[in-house]
């Protein structure tokens, strides 16, 4: 079964194309979060790839987020329009849970860290296993140090991500127990071995009603109306 990936949610998405577990085709984006502009593009030459069409593909695979507001619009919309036209299902992911599942052999805890601006990440602990990541207490969206300091601090803890590298700094002050490895934020091939992996399991698939996981309201807010 070939699956296509598509991760818009953070500054290292792209688009992949998976046969069962195998990453067959790749396109990272060179223009962050400019996703809008190629993403369709994008999708046709990793397709051009195989020699295949988007009929050809058994399912999808998309981050849902945390990150980007109008990256993460883009690749929902699109994933589910083609879920729609060819009765497809489609996989959304965490951001956090794919990027810690990325990194599920190096340590028993891992902490996805994602930059979320204003001083702020996007921030999550998974325990791994050998094929699988468990969320342990909730996702969150705040101040590096102030949850940090929420953490069990008798736990080793592995950091990754974005968020990791730019509040390095906070985080080997606050962890000295921890490690950290310097890393990005692409989950492309993580994203193909996880809808494999659900979809082999016989999970369903979502569709339309697949939502984003922004985790805190969007910069932009509308104007209130004025009052007379």
């Amino acid at each position: 079964m070939y699956i296509l990936a598509i991760d818009t949610a953070t500054n290292a998405g792209g688009v992949a194309l998976g046969r069962n577990n195998e990453l067959v085709a790749l396109w990272m984006s060179k223009s962050p979060l400019r996703y809008s502009e190629s993403l369709v593009s994008w999708v046709d030459f990793v397709l051009g790839q195989e020699g295949l069409q988007l009929s050809d593909i058994g399912c999808f695979a998309v981050t849902t987020g945390p990150g980007s507001f109008t990256g993460l619009r883009i690749g929902l919309a699109a994933v589910k329009a083609f879920s729609q036209v060819l009765v497809r299902p489609v996989f959304g992911v965490s951001t956090l849970h794919a990027l810690a599942y990325r990194f599920r052999h190096n340590a028993e805890y891992v902490v996805p860290l994602i930059d979320a601006r204003r001083q702020q990440v996007y921030a999550a602990v998974y325990r791994t296993g050998p094929s699988a990541c468990t969320l342990v207490g909730e996702e969150a969206v705040a101040r590096p140090d102030q949850w940090l300091g929420t953490l069990p601090a008798e736990r080793e803890y592995l950091f990754v991500g974005d968020g990791a590298v730019l509040y390095k700094s906070t985080v080997s002050a606050l962890m000295p127990g921890s490690r950290l490895i310097e890393s990005d934020n692409s989950v492309l091939r993580e994203l193909i071995e996880l809808a494999q992996q659900w979809s082999a399991a016989g999970q369903v698939g979502q569709g339309l009603q697949l939502k984003g996981n922004y985790l805190r309201p969007p910069d932009a807010k509308l104007p209130k109306p004025r009052q007379t």
